[in-house]
């Protein structure tokens, strides 16, 4: 295994486990210690980890991001559920936007059958529906980045300000309890939010995970939210403050 190829399983397994230990990792991929430490030295130096006694530990920053790829294969039950939940809210005929996070890719799953008008910036949803005629697939445009597998830019929010959707289906970086939805960069930030102004109805996709960590860009206040999908209920001062904004929650578990 490559270097770059051993540090991106290594990142796989810090979001999974937040933390991780030289030893555990050197066993793992059956490399020494030393190789490991530099392996982790290059990715604090990245800002995705920060060095602990003996190993490292997931950085939680406001403006940190995780490539589509890795996102791809992680909490894939919790998506799958979510996906489910949110196929259930699309009727056919329908025109909807599917942005370029993975759970929007899952939901390319559910609705494979649907007479829909899907448009969409992601190249995962492109990949899953480019072959359905029962579809008719719409492309924003625009320039890839790479790193989210998606399509942005000028002309991609130009497409977004001519076109309007019945149903907009996306994510988000994080939650902040008081402030509203949150990303980690401001091209995906003001995609997302000019997606959701021109969207009849918007959902937002977000798993447990996303609660109360840290935001850098503001997409929105909760007032202007319509749905969301999630894997557990919020509880408590959740739970107010999204009934207070009249946000239907809608959960993969029972009250």
């Amino acid at each position: 295994m490559l270097s770059f190829q051993r540090r991106e399983e290594i990142k796989r397994l810090l979001l999974q486990q937040k933390s991780v230990t030289v030893g555990e990792i050197a066993r793992k991929f059956q490399v020494s210690d030393e190789t490991i430490r530099r392996d982790l030295a290059v990715l604090c130096n990245e800002g995705f980890c920060t060095k602990t006694y003996g190993g490292a530990s997931l950085s939680v920053r406001s403006a940190s991001t995780t490539a589509s790829s890795i996102k791809k294969n992680l909490r894939v039950a919790e998506k799958k559920r979510i996906a489910e939940i949110a196929a259930t809210q699309i009727k056919p005929k329908d025109c909807i936007f599917l942005d370029h996070s993975t759970t929007a890719a899952e939901l390319c799953t559910e609705i494979r059958s649907l007479e829909l008008t899907v448009v969409t910036n992601s190249l995962w949803v492109i990949r899953e529906l480019a072959n359905q005629e029962n579809i008719d697939l719409v492309v924003t445009g625009g320039s890839v980045r790479v790193l989210d597998q998606g399509m942005f830019g000028a002309e991609a929010l130009t497409f977004l300000r001519h076109h309007y959707f019945d149903k907009a289906f996306f994510s988000c970086r994080s939650l902040n309890l008081t402030k509203g939805v949150f990303d980690a960069n401001e091209q995906v930030a003001s995609f997302r939010q000019i997606l959701a102004e021109q969207s009849a109805r918007s959902f937002l996709m977000a798993d447990s995970t996303k609660f109360g960590v840290p935001g850098f860009v503001h997409i929105m206040p909760y007032k202007e939210l319509d749905v969301l999908i999630t894997d557990a209920v919020p509880s408590g001062q959740w739970s107010d403050m999204l009934a207070k904004n009249n946000v239907t929650v809608l959960t993969t578990m029972p009250d």
